[in-house]
């Protein structure tokens, strides 16, 4: 490399900021890269998926968790992951989205793991058969007086 063009790069990296690798999904997945994402849950899932994550605090343990900041129901989560002595980042800078779709809690790799399933309800599918039998065990008042 010649020395204009070491120059040229060295400027450039003053001015602009270091080159980043796939700004577009580092935005999307609050600073991380998708081919790190073991879990992802959004904003709207986050309210109503502390159950279901809690449960599987075992599985994140050789991981660590972002938190979308932004979002309220995110310091729900903080207590548990304490606990569990899952790592933890909040993430409150420009990545960090409202918008219902937008991720509000990812558990990410240091390293590539390319999971293909990383939604809650892919990953983690609630059994809807055993809801359903407990509607159909309870009986209404009156069966219950002619059976």
């Amino acid at each position: 490399m010649s020395e204009n063009d070491q120059l040229q790069q060295h400027l450039d990296s003053a001015i602009h900021g270091a080159p980043q690798t796939n700004p577009d999904e580092r935005r999307r997945y609050l600073g991380s890269l998708r081919e790190r994402v073991f879990l992802a849950i959004t904003n709207q899932e986050l309210a109503t998926a502390q159950g279901v994550f809690e449960k599987h605090l075992a599985d994140f343990k050789p991981y660590s968790v972002l938190l979308n900041g932004k979002n309220p129901a995110a310091t729900n989560y903080l207590a548990a992951l304490s606990t569990h002595a899952i790592p933890f980042t909040l993430v409150n800078n420009a990545t960090a989205r409202t918008e219902p779709d937008a991720f509000g809690l990812l558990v990410v790799a240091k390293d590539a793991i390319n999971c293909k399933k990383i939604t809650l309800t892919t990953k983690y599918t609630v059994d809807q058969s055993t809801n359903k039998n407990e509607i159909s065990k309870k009986k209404g008042f009156l069966k219950q007086l002619f059976d």
